[in-house]
């Protein structure tokens, strides 16, 4: 029997069916358009979630919903890069990133509808080895060693304030509110 992955374990959490999305861009045209290859874990994801969030408290826009969804992946995140490539702005200040697309530069994937981002710390060729780091408005917390669907996974069955965010999570439902095609959906798990 093949190993479940933390996408199957997320699945089932948030009682999300096989079938409920389809993307409608393959991955190949995505990564062409974003310019730079992305973890198989996040694709995982993205083929069977479409944008949306998790507990109320990280959410993601899926590039891989259509053609325009991956234009406006690629365009949030160029204002993402540029608010904190604004040097007077000081995101950058005294920790060791650099932005995409430098060799190594991080790169956004998530929110946390609160001012806070997660990115990807590129630092390896292989980006199944990426880890994962996250800001809130003041300040970088430490680094999770990723993937990142292990960190939407442990932020889904977190009890208490042992997660990336910091937050106390005990009162937050799990489950998972998506919007695609201009519709809403919200599976409690």
């Amino acid at each position: 029997m093949p190993k479940r992955s933390y996408v199957d374990e997320i699945c089932e959490l948030v009682g999300w069916r096989a079938g409920d999305f389809v993307p409608g861009t393959d991955w190949t045209t995505v990564e062409r358009e974003l310019g730079t290859p992305l973890p198989g874990d996040y694709k995982e994801l993205l083929t069977r979630f479409p944008s949306g969030g998790f507990r109320g408290v990280i959410s993601f826009s899926n590039p891989a919903e259509s053609v325009e969804a991956c234009g406006n992946v690629k365009n949030e995140n160029a204002e993402l890069l540029e608010i904190f490539g604004d040097e007077d702005l000081e995101y950058l200040r005294g920790v060791p990133y650099r932005l995409f697309p430098e060799p190594g530069g991080i790169y956004p994937w998530g929110t946390n509808g609160a001012g806070g981002s997660f990115w990807w710390v590129r630092g390896s060729a292989d980006p199944d080895e990426w880890a994962v780091a996250y800001n809130d408005r003041d300040s970088w917390h430490d680094e999770h060693s990723g993937p990142m669907t292990k960190v939407l996974l442990e932020l889904l069955v977190s009890t208490g304030e042992d997660n990336i965010l910091g937050w106390d999570m005990a009162g937050k439902p799990v489950g998972f509110d998506g919007y695609w095609a201009d519709r809403y959906v919200s599976y409690p798990g």
